[in-house]
């Protein structure tokens, strides 16, 4: 098992061009900050492609954006290198698409004030104002709006959506290849920033005056449906061919932050990054699963 040749765009067309063809699995990513390197994620290879491993030799060309952005599915899809590698002038025969998306759409839409257009339409958030909260047998859902949720999801498959069909154009040299994605752990809401940016969860929950005690239960339980709206995008093979979801939020054990720590803690570097060591912990068994996966097609 080795570590992938990360390699950024220019590099392909650069002075010397990196050959892709020396490499048995060539793979193209594109991602939020769980893939780029900055200071959101201030550690050290504090991301999942610097710590994949594989049996081949491989290579990652990433599309993700280093530093502090924190960026969206909307943003990838439209990202022109990324298109051109895939479908566009520069297109190339890819192994498989490494994605990481979701994961900063759910953050700021939970982060979504309840003023303005906002105010009286809960379809427009995540979380509902005080007046707004469920009965108590409905748990931490009756802190969620039904209707805000209903929208997430659809934005989310419409961009999945939209990944597959550039994946599949008619222009690509990598139709039907896998495209491979994560869920993400469970963050603990608190007040620990990156820098002058954050916390993100930390200030929502007390905004929309969540008792403190449930806290923790709701960050999971806006990942937890996260992750199954992926997982029902992958298991809809006729609308999603070849999406391969892997569950890091169950399958690896990730050390959680403390509740009141303001910097690193358990296995995060902030309130809603891992650390070197988190990221190591899900690119290990997320690469296995790749790995078993792509021996499936030799």
């Amino acid at each position: 098992m080795r570590n992938p040749d990360l390699l950024q765009p220019g590099a392909l067309d650069g002075d010397v061009p990196v050959a892709l063809d020396q490499y048995a699995w060539r793979f193209l990513a594109e991602g939020d900050s769980w893939f780029s390197v900055g200071s959101l994620n201030p550690f050290k290879n504090a991301n999942l492609t610097n710590n994949l491993e594989f049996t081949r030799r491989t290579c990652v060309v990433s599309c993700a954006q280093p530093g502090d952005t924190l960026r969206h599915m909307a943003q990838m899809g439209t990202d022109p290198v990324f298109q051109n590698l895939l479908f566009g002038n520069r297109a190339q025969p890819w192994t498989a698409i490494l994605m990481s998306a979701g994961g900063n759409d759910l953050i700021d839409a939970a982060q979504v004030l309840p003023s303005g257009a906002a105010a009286d339409d809960a379809s427009l958030r995540l979380l509902l104002k005080p007046h707004e909260w469920g009965p108590a047998n409905l748990g931490v859902a009756r802190f969620l709006s039904a209707a805000g949720w209903h929208r997430f999801e659809q934005y989310l498959r419409s961009n999945y959506e939209h990944l597959v069909a550039m994946r599949d154009d008619a222009n690509s040299q990598s139709q039907g290849v896998p495209i491979f994605t994560h869920t993400y752990a469970f963050p603990t809401p608190r007040n620990a920033p990156s820098g002058p940016l954050g916390p993100w969860l930390y200030p929502a929950m007390r905004l929309y005056q969540m008792p403190a005690t449930e806290w923790i239960a709701i960050a999971r339980e806006l990942l937890a449906r996260l992750g199954k709206a992926l997982h029902t995008i992958s298991a809809d093979t006729a609308q999603f061919p070849n999406v391969h979801v892997f569950d890091s939020a169950t399958l690896v054990a990730i050390d959680p932050a403390n509740f009141g720590d303001t910097g690193v803690s358990g296995d995060w570097s902030n309130e809603i990054h891992l650390t070197r060591r988190g990221c190591a912990k899900i690119a290990s068994a997320w690469s296995r699963e790749i790995d078993r996966v792509l021996e499936r097609f030799d």
